[in-house]
């Protein structure tokens, strides 16, 4: 009886508004801008005119730096043959070869990944395995895969910059997903736990919470064993989560029936409060993703969390109404605010596949495609209407788990790997944000990527190419497919930063355009 007070007293603590004793980090630091659009999981990539290019390998190798020669260098060597698709560098170079033994004609070292969910680590296992191989002298390999840990990274001031610092439930949580929408009745719960399931099929450790206190889902959606939560056993100060098939749960619906209380009824500060505590006093214990559902829309709840945690990217779930876009345009706006990345966007309910054998479109082709170019977007995907996905929702069991396989399971699969394939490259600083500048001596734009050599071009040949809402509603009035020019003399007043993605500008006919840095950089303008 004593222990069930004591986890009822823990539940109801942010309940009576009673705060504990935490620290509040600041703001997360901001990551690198996002690139272009990206899908499914890709093989490694070598050289492409060869045809071994197609499975990931390469007839020829550079130069080994590094290498003390003789059967070492001759193996590092052959690996360098293995190129990552995403950081686009050689598996040497990206120091993933770890503990390299060499004992007569035996090799044996370890693949040290990014993630333990990559989508091509058996590829590169394979493909490792095979150019070792070709050696003379080699007998047999043996190569064993794991992941690489988050580094806490130095601040400016020189100490230690922990990530979630007043979060103790986090401490060992690798990399934090929030799964959003703009409003609700748009499926964001029911994506938020099936991507949570396709990325631990992909080998990661993952958890999710419901950041819902008015409406929890999951309760409803995932169906463990048991559903009775108990104190940590590691730290009775903590909550510990409940598990199914290997993920880890955690909802305030939970925790309300612990308590008794039925459904929340607070003010906006209290159920911020009271979410942030749940996901802080969580013992996660060590997750290499952790996926939060949001609540729908943009509240106290979505500001706080993205204050008080460092939230890694961002996926965003609409529909294809008019109406869900306006409202998504808010969401990611927010995030870009905050400073989190947007890691791919989902349109739900796009299609329904006919029993005649068409695929039908009945609210139209949706916004998609026009929030991918304007907001730099590098993933989307889109679901369709279909009565068993909800189904399995309604039943407790993640549609992944029980459709393995089917067209949805597919797609859910290739979001997973998109989403896990673009933390890995922002946590490796792939995404650095180019140097956009206006030069008046010469009149001309320059846009410098962080490596390489900048580009420079007219600013009417810029002005001419905006294609915001505006631009395409003088198009639409005046029935042409162009906008009208703009004033040869026009130069930028005014750039400022869009987030992390784009960059506005005012210029000085009056007219403001938002640009992508990927549409920058594409920029074939004079």
């Amino acid at each position: 009886m004593r222990r069930t007070a004591q986890i009822a007293r823990l539940a109801a603590r942010s309940i009576a508004a009673r705060r504990m004793p935490i620290d509040r980090p600041g703001a997360s630091a901001s990551a690198p801008v996002r690139p272009n659009l990206v899908s499914a999981a890709r093989a490694p990539i070598l050289a492409p005119q060869t045809p071994l290019a197609r499975r990931g390998l390469s007839m020829s190798s550079k130069g080994l730096a590094g290498a003390d020669g003789g059967q070492e260098g001759e193996v590092l060597e052959k690996l360098r043959g293995v190129i990552d698709p995403d950081l686009k560098r050689d598996i040497v170079d990206c120091g993933f070869i770890k503990d390299l033994k060499i004992e007569g004609g035996k090799v044996s070292f370890m693949l040290e990944l990014t993630t333990p969910a990559c989508p091509v680590k058996e590829e590169f296992k394979k493909d490792s395995t095979r150019l070792v191989s070709e050696l003379p002298w080699v007998e047999s390999v043996s190569v064993s895969i794991s992941s690489r840990k988050r580094t806490h990274k130095p601040s400016a001031e020189g100490g230690d910059m922990k990530r979630n610092a007043g979060c103790p439930g986090l401490k060992d949580v690798q990399r934090i997903i929030a799964v959003s929408s703009g409003k609700g009745g748009v499926g964001k719960s029911t994506v938020a736990v099936n991507l949570a399931y396709s990325i631990a099929r992909l080998g990661g450790k993952v958890g999710i919470i419901d950041a819902d206190i008015f409406g929890p889902s999951l309760p409803t959606m995932v169906a463990p064993a048991s559903t009775r939560i108990s104190l940590s056993k590691d730290n009775e100060a903590m909550l510990a989560p409940l598990e199914h098939d290997g993920v880890k749960l955690m909802s305030y619906g939970y925790t309300a029936k612990a308590t008794k209380e039925g459904a929340a009824v607070m003010r906006g500060p209290m159920a911020s409060n009271t979410m942030h505590q749940l996901i802080a006093y969580t013992d996660w214990g060590y997750l290499d993703y952790l996926i939060i559902d949001m609540p729908p829309g943009t509240s106290d709840i979505h500001l706080t969390l993205g204050q008080e945690l460092t939230m890694d990217g961002a996926v965003i779930v609409t529909t294809p109404q008019r109406l869900s876009y306006v409202d998504v345009v808010k969401g990611i706006e927010m995030f870009d605010t905050m400073k989190v990345p947007i890691l791919g966007l989902v349109q739900n309910m796009a299609y329904f596949n006919c029993s005649c054998g068409k695929k039908h479109l009945p609210f139209g082709p949706g916004h998609g495609q026009k929030l991918i170019e304007l907001y730099g977007i590098p993933a989307s995907v889109s679901l369709p209407i279909q009565s068993d996905i909800s189904e399995h929702g309604d039943s407790g069991s993640p549609y992944v788990t029980s459709r393995k396989g089917s067209e949805v399971d597919g797609t859910y699969a290739e979001l997973a790997s998109a989403v896990v394939q673009q933390l890995s490259k922002l946590a490796e600083g792939q995404h650095d944000i180019p140097l956009v500048e206006y030069e008046p001596k010469a009149s001309v734009v320059k846009v410098t990527p962080s490596k390489g050599e900048g580009r420079s071009f007219s600013p009417k040949s810029l002005r001419d190419a905006c294609r915001c809402a505006g631009c395409q509603a003088t198009e639409k009035a005046a029935g042409t497919m162009r906008t009208p020019p703009a004033p040869a003399d026009v130069i930028p007043v005014d750039m400022s930063p869009k987030g992390r993605y784009a960059i506005n500008i005012d210029w000085s006919d009056g007219h403001s355009s938002i640009f992508t840095y990927a549409q920058l950089e594409a920029h074939e303008g004079a």
